[in-house]
């Protein structure tokens, strides 16, 4: 990070950026750098990127083709070295280009919505339960259907009157619903009965986030289909999003709590302190009652939190009374709050919040939906059929089943006959075999396949997309010319880092004796103060200024190298062309 930083300070200093143009015959040359032509047109472009031609004065375009020149000598002189031919050189280039390249690999409308989409959802937080029932995406048909009845049929029982977290108990796949023993330390660790709490987008997977802010409050969604299977969503609050909540609490201990049951004195207790708010502060009964030293210590107070960190039930009780308020008792596993609203701080969410969302939908699932979409495009733009695909499901469902990917031995690729299929389906120049699809599907062997044919139609779809992209990917440079001029741009700078390290950067810091033979003639100018005479002038050592010494070092070796490389690629400027840049 810290190289590529320098690089674009580099260019950026510079602002210029080597980009190939057509040599015409008829456009003016405007440089000459050895055997290289240079027209106005290229310069006009690279100048005019963070200068504006009309304000500027000849002395402004004479410093800026000075720096230009500098840059086309190192750029040549690199190339000639093959220094952007290494390993090393081609790794790193090859990493900035493929990170470039994700923003043409989307749909942008589709992105654009998914961000506006997050950006309005972050203005929410949305408390909710859900009640799951297993099935993955590459179920069979007859098990989806299975499953989705199944789902119907408990939703219908909620409706009915059902209690939710009942059905949840009752119903759910979903671990984290039932009460389980630790295994570690033997206690019973009570399930959450399909609640969630509150959560807000980007939190929970894209289908569960859709579901839960489509379906209104006190609702239960329609079976929400996600890769984990089907959901059903209870809404419970819907608010604006908080960024901070400051309670204060009395806390009494009972483990009989969360199952809504009170032991005995206890209820007799809540009593007397519902009795003693009436009259007495809040901190005097913390001090009298309150089972939770730690807080009672602060007169109650909990650290600061957001909605996400605490139980749903604690998180409402909180939010809907007014600071100053004090609730009414709220279970959890180790007892009841009572707790006092002291301050509520709701999230500001400005429009530069929507750089971070993009940023973390591209890491996100949604994004698929993105990159799906663009598929379905490129299809229609390359023409894409699907030509042999039946005839090759065909010969896999003869030849293969699901006990044949318990293996890793097998190599699907050699099934004999597999080369005498005919193309699978073609898109542009590019045909895609039997055999491609056979080595990709080869990929997941000894993964557990329940069904062979849903599975095929699965991976057959994913191999396609991989193909297609990879196809658009090869394109970029001649589909967008923006993005061969950023990655020209990066080629560069790269390459005139590693020179600039080489020549100037290390080299001064390296050559020991080039440096102390350079302190020797500049020390002059470096005078220890108030001395006695001009002719026992003593000099600061080098150790003193060896950082400004360093530098100007450093400035003496960019200076006679390039001298050497105008020697080597003399440099010609065509001073009439040039003059035309003053009548733009």
């Amino acid at each position: 990070m810290k190289k590529f930083g320098l690089i674009f300070l580099f260019t950026c200093a510079t602002s210029l950026l080597s980009v190939s143009y057509a040599q015409n015959s008829d456009e003016d040359i405007l440089l000459k750098i050895g055997s290289d032509r240079i027209t106005k047109s290229e310069f006009m472009h690279t100048y005019q990127k963070n200068n504006d031609l009309k304000s500027s004065s000849e002395q402004d375009l004479r410093d800026y083709l000075d720096l230009f020149i500098v840059y086309k000598l190192k750029v040549k002189e690199g190339k000639e070295m093959l220094i952007d031919t290494s390993a090393s050189f081609q790794r790193e280039l090859a990493g900035y280009r493929n990170q470039s390249a994700q923003q043409y690999l989307i749909d942008k409308d589709v992105t654009d919505f998914l961000i506006n989409e997050a950006f309005e959802r972050a203005k929410l937080q949305i408390r909710a339960s859900h009640l799951l029932i297993n099935c993955a995406y590459s179920a069979s048909p007859k098990d989806t259907l299975a499953a989705y009845n199944k789902i119907m049929r408990i939703r219908n029982e909620i409706l009915a009157g059902k209690d939710f977290a009942t059905a949840a108990v009752q119903y759910s796949e979903d671990p984290s619903t039932q009460d389980r023993i630790d295994p570690q330390s033997k206690s019973m660790q009570h399930g959450n009965k399909g609640e969630l709490g509150y959560f807000t987008a980007l939190s929970l997977i894209y289908p569960f986030e859709c579901g839960a802010y489509t379906t209104p409050v006190g609702q239960v969604s329609m079976p929400i289909r996600s890769q984990f299977g089907y959901h059903l969503i209870y809404v419970k609050d819907r608010v604006p999003a908080i960024s901070k909540i400051v309670v204060s609490q009395i806390f009494l201990a009972d483990s009989n709590a969360l199952n809504s049951k009170i032991m005995p004195g206890i209820q007799a207790k809540l009593d007397t302190i519902n009795n003693a708010l009436k009259t007495n502060d809040f901190e005097e009964i913390v001090a009298l009652y309150s089972n939770d030293r730690a807080s009672a210590e602060q007169g109650g107070r909990l650290q600061p939190f957001n909605p996400e960190q605490r139980f749903g039930d604690f998180v409402t009780a909180a939010i809907h009374i007014k600071p100053g308020e004090i609730s009414k008792p709220v279970a959890s596993n180790l007892g009841w709050h009572i707790l006092r609203l002291d301050t509520l701080e709701y999230a500001q969410i400005s429009e530069d919040e929507k750089y971070v969302l993009k940023n973390r939908i591209a890491r996100d699932s949604r994004s698929y939906k993105s990159r799906s979409s663009l598929v379905e495009k490129l299809k229609k733009e390359y023409n894409y059929e699907e030509k042999g695909k039946n005839a090759a499901f065909k010969f896999f469902n003869k030849n293969l089943n699901v006990n044949y990917f318990q293996s890793t031995n097998n190599k699907i690729e050699e099934l004999a006959g597999l080369d005498k299929l005919k193309p699978l389906c073609t898109f542009a120049d590019q045909k895609l075999t039997a055999q491609g699809l056979a080595k990709f599907i080869a990929r997941y062997q000894g993964v557990q396949v329940n069904d062979f044919e849903a599975f095929l139609k699965e991976k057959f779809a994913s191999f396609v997309e991989e193909e297609i992209f990879k196809y658009e990917n090869s394109r970029l440079e001649q589909k967008y010319p923006e993005f061969k001029d950023l990655v020209t741009e990066f080629h560069d700078g790269l390459m005139l880092y590693e020179m600039n390290s080489n020549e100037v950067w290390n080299k001064a810091v390296q050559d020991t004796v080039g440096l102390e033979n350079y302190y020797e003639k500049i020390k002059t100018g470096y005078p220890v103060d108030m001395v006695a005479s001009p002719e026992d002038l003593p000099y600061k050592p080098m150790s003193e200024i060896k950082a400004t010494v360093v530098s100007e070092y450093q400035d003496f070796l960019e200076k006679e190298w390039i001298v050497r490389l105008k020697a080597k690629y003399p440099v010609t400027i065509d001073e009439k062309v040039f003059s035309t840049l003053l009548k733009q």
